[in-house]
């Protein structure tokens, strides 16, 4: 088994204990008795008051199109990184997102705002045509991008995703190391918040459905 660098042990080990001190989740809120939401103590999702605006950046999705800040507008985006080799964390992740995915659908709202996308990190093996089989393998509406070095590091920078592509020459199933969490952008494409393992799918879209409701009521 290919030990994890220590360098990048301890930047995950920092971001996860950074999101269990921060964490908070809202309660249900109660319109008919304007009550007023509650933040409480929460493990799995860090929301923030103050959701921090995406700078511009470009990758490219599994149908060869171009997908920048633009694609993230109008929209409930979700992010996840990773890696079509992945044997355990993505397709793990991935299996949940359909399901969290298929409840937000379910809800009176819909998921007619909302998009999940996997961004590789891996873009020497993740070819378009690759991303589009995998990501549509666990739901149809899934999106894949990727890019090169640098315009990958640009967004996952933004959002504190850690990960490192250990390249070894003569080597094809070369190790790939990456954050198991999932990120949340919201339409005015603004880093809204964070899901941190352990991830399950009622949990998220719980979540989520409270954040929107949340939103919708600031915009009214």
């Amino acid at each position: 088994m290919n030990r994890i660098p220590l360098q990048f042990s301890i930047m995950i080990t920092s971001i996860t204990l950074a999101a269990m001190l921060a964490g908070v989740w809202l309660a249900d809120i109660d319109r008919e008795h304007d009550s007023r939401a509650m933040l409480l103590p929460d493990k799995v999702m860090t929301l923030f008051p103050d959701p921090k605006p995406l700078t511009a950046f470009a990758l490219t999705d599994d149908k060869n199109r171009v997908f920048d800040l633009v694609s993230l507008k109008g929209e409930w985006s979700f992010l996840f990184f990773g890696f079509t080799h992945c044997p355990d964390i993505c397709p793990t992740t991935l299996a949940v997102l359909a399901r969290a995915r298929d409840n937000i659908a379910r809800s009176a709202v819909g998921a007619e705002d909302i998009q999940f996308v996997f961004v590789s990190v891996d873009p020497n093996r993740d070819t378009a045509d690759k991303l589009n089989q995998y990501v549509t393998y666990f739901h149809a509406t899934f999106l894949g991008v990727t890019g090169d070095d640098a315009q990958i590091g640009n967004l996952a920078g933004q959002l504190g995703a850690a990960y490192q592509v250990a390249i070894t020459p003569g080597m094809e199933n070369y190790p790939v190391y990456h954050s198991a969490a999932v990120f949340l952008v919201d339409p005015q494409t603004r880093y809204h918040a964070v899901f941190t393992p352990p991830l399950d799918a009622e949990v998220i879209s719980t979540r989520f459905k409270v954040v929107r409701e949340l939103e919708t009521g600031k915009a009214t």
